[in-house]
This record gives C-alpha cells, sequence and structure tokens, in this order.
C-alpha cells in the first residue's frame, strides 16, 4: 500500500555506504523505520533532506508485516532556518524529538502531538522570546496526548512538592496549557510566576516520565 504523508525526522543512519535508515515521527502513521536507497551517493540531490529536525513529504510502500519501509520520494517541507541558527532553539527541538522517539513505540498514530510539534516549531521558527513557555506548552500537551494529563494530577509526587513551594503551580500549568501559540509572543499574554519555581518544576516533570532524555539535560541548562 503506497502511502504520502508529512513526517519530522527523528534519526538518520548510514546504512550500507550509499543507503539511509531513518526513522520519522509522521503525522498519518506515528513512528515508522524507513530506508532510502542510494540516499547518500554524490549525485544524490537528497542527501541534505533527512537532517534532524527537518519536516518532509514522504511518499512510500507500507508493508504491514516489515519493520522497515521504502521510500520512493520525498519533499523538504521545512528546514527551519531559524531555529538551526540559534542554539537553544535547536537543543529544545532536539529534546522534543528525543522525547517522542524514546516515548512511543512504533504504528502508534498520534496526530495531536503532531500538530503541537508543528504549531511549535513554528513559533520558534519565526519568534526569539518566551521559548520556555513555549517549550513548557510541548511537554504538557504531550503529556496530556500520551494518557497522562499533568493538570488534574493532585498527587503526582512532583506536583505534591512543589506546591509547597507555589501553592498555585496547578493554576499555572493550566495558564500555559491554555497558551495561544499566535499571541504568545507579547508579553501581556504569558503566565505571571515565578520563572525559577517553574523551571526546576518542569526539569523535574521531564526527569520523573522521560528519564533517558539526554538531550534535555543540556536543555535544561539554557532555561534562562
Amino acid at each position: 500500500m503506497k502511502i504520502k504523508t508529512h513526517a519530522f525526522v527523528l534519526k538518520t543512519t548510514i546504512f550500507k555506504e550509499s543507503s539511509l535508515i531513518i526513522r520519522l515521527f509522521t503525522r498519518e502513521k506515528g513512528k515508522y523505520t524507513y530506508i532510502v536507497k542510494a540516499a547518500m551517493r554524490q549525485k544524490s540531490p537528497n542527501k541534505a533532506i533527512y537532517q534532524q529536525l527537518n519536516e518532509v513529504k514522504i511518499d512510500y510502500s507500507h508493508h504491514p508485516n516489515k519493520q522497515i519501509h521504502p521510500v520512493y520520494s520525498v519533499k523538504l517541507v521545512n528546514d527551519w532556518g531559524n531555529i538551526c541558527k540559534d542554539l537553544k532553539k535547536t537543543v529544545l527541538c532536539a529534546s522534543m524529538l528525543e522525547i517522542i522517539d524514546k516515548s512511543y513505540d512504533e504504528e502508534i498514530p498520534d496526530t495531536s502531538t503532531y500538530d503541537t510539534l508543528k504549531s511549535v516549531m513554528s513559533y520558534f521558527d519565526s519568534n526569539s522570546n518566551n521559548l520556555n513557555n513555549v517549550f513548557y506548552y510541548f511537554i504538557l500537551h504531550f503529556l496530556k496526548n500520551s494518557g497522562y494529563n499533568i493538570l488534574s494530577a493532585k498527587k503526582h509526587p512532583t506536583i505534591l512538592r512543589f506546591q509547597q513551594k507555589n501553592p498555585n503551580i496547578l493554576d499555572d500549568l493550566n495558564l500555559i496549557f491554555d497558551l495561544d501559540l499566535s499571541e504568545v509572543h507579547k508579553s501581556e499574554n504569558n503566565p505571571n510566576y515565578e520563572k525559577k519555581i517553574m523551571t526546576r518544576f518542569m526539569s523535574e516533570l521531564v526527569r520523573y516520565h522521560f528519564p533517558d532524555v539526554k538531550s534535555f539535560k543540556v536543555a535544561k541548562d539554557l532555561f534562562s
């Protein structure tokens, strides 16, 4: 069965010198692994397309009983040029992709998370302020889409611990969850909370739910 879908590049590995094994987070099928033959040949026009963070549109043959599917054609949709010029944006986006890669099994479609990721990436590509809030927005939505709504988890150990420092932590999280990304670049549309406490809270929340995400260890040092 031939399928066309948009996808984010999660990871790329060279295979047999001239081919690539790529792991994508697709909008239609979720996370899947693909092979792109001859992608690394000198005359191939698609060498740079499969870089991590890129959004692509692929045409591939889906075989239900196979773990790796062949890609027939690809088109670059977004290379997020402004994100790649900024270290903080790049690290935060890499963290989001790694969270998706390590949290999802294959063959689990999640259009809500795909659309949230694209909205956040688009914001990062167009804006340079309030990046922390938008990253927090992704984490909260990802957890809810994955079946864990932190906003109603009153007995979550991280919530209980930080409520001693900020009794309104759940209210602040709800404000972040409800952010309008088309307006968040304006300072007056951002939640008013103690930044240091929220930074520590989100760092512990990510470590609690995604302990194997290595890129976040770098990302948390960039929160300011």
